[in-house]
This record gives C-alpha cells, structure tokens and sequence, in this order.
C-alpha cells in the first residue's frame, strides 16, 4: 500500500518539482513561440505588436523563474556542483555538471531576453507605432523618413537578437531533458 501512496505523491516530491519544472519551462517556451506564429499571421500588425508588448514580459519573467527554480532545485541534488565550477572535475567532465550547463544556457538568454532586449524591443516598437501614425504610412511604404529606417533596423536587430536567445533557451532546455534521459 506505501508503495502505492509513494507513486501517487512522486509529482509532490523535488523530483516531481524537478520534471514538472523542466516540462512547463519547455512547454512555455514551445506554446510562445507557436502562439506568436499564429498570432502574427492572423492579427493586424499593430494589434499583434500591442499583443506581444503584454506577454513578451511576462513570458521571459515566467520562463526565467521556472528555469531559475530548475537550477536550484538541480544544486540542491547536486550540491557538489556549488563552487565546484573552478575545482576538479569541472562541470563539463560529469554528467550532473553537464545537466547544469544546459540549465544555466536556457537561464542566461532568458534574463538577456527579460532584462535587457525584450524592454529595448517593445520600446521600439511601440515607438515605431507611434511615427507611423505621425508620418501617415506604414512601417513598410517607400520612401520612409529616415526616422523610420532608423526605427525599422533597430527593431529588427533587437527582434533578431531576442528570437536567437529564445531559441538558444529552447536548445538547452531540450539538451536538458535528452541529457536527464540518457
């Protein structure tokens, strides 16, 4: 009968907390990025931009969390880990150490994302918005003003650059769960 009990109560458990974590930070990552395709391709520009400005934030809040508790749920497994990034073995030389590195590579894009390149995006975009409404034509037309074409190679640099950590988080999510199977 306790093993019954047990096996009912193992998603309650750190391990359970560890899984359960590692599949909504992956599963997270996955629905933005298939919601914001559809999103895009069904919503007028404008409509999809004020969209993304809302969940963009709270996405990489939520992800960067979920992946910071994954982190410190996988050194409370693993305290030899802790401090042991500068002593023999290395992260890299065991397979717990390698674990966390897929970890801390789907932390680091994440908080780039939050911190620093989402807020510079939505900031651009919306200012961009905002001249289009001043100038009277899309983003887009011919012959924008070169505050435009100012606005239009900074957002899609940043857009770029935010696209690419996202998929580097996803990389090493899913370097994570091949890793933990293996």
């Amino acid at each position: 009968m306790s093993g019954v009990i047990h096996k009912a109560l193992a998603p309650f458990t750190l391990k359970g907390f560890y899984l359960l974590t590692w599949g909504t930070a992956l599963g997270t990552n996955v629905w933005q990025t298939i919601s914001a395709f559809k999103a895009f391709g069904t919503l007028e520009r404008k409509t999809f931009g004020q969209l993304q400005a809302q969940l963009q934030p709270l996405y990489f809040a939520t992800s960067s969390a979920l992946t910071g508790a994954l982190l410190a749920a996988h050194l409370y497994f693993h305290p030899n880990l802790v401090g042991s990034i500068l002593k023999t073995p290395h992260w890299w030389q065991i397979e717990e150490g390698v674990q966390g590195l897929f970890i801390v590579a789907s932390l680091v894009p994440q908080l780039a994302n939050l911190l620093v390149v989402g807020p510079k995006a939505v900031k651009v975009s919306l200012e961009r918005h905002q001249l289009e409404q001043t100038d009277g034509k899309a983003y887009n037309d011919a012959n924008p003003s070169e505050a435009m074409v100012k606005l239009n190679k900074s957002f899609s640099t940043l857009h770029g650059i935010a696209s690419s950590l996202n998929l580097v988080s996803f990389l090493g999510l899913t370097g994570l769960g091949l890793a933990v199977s293996l």
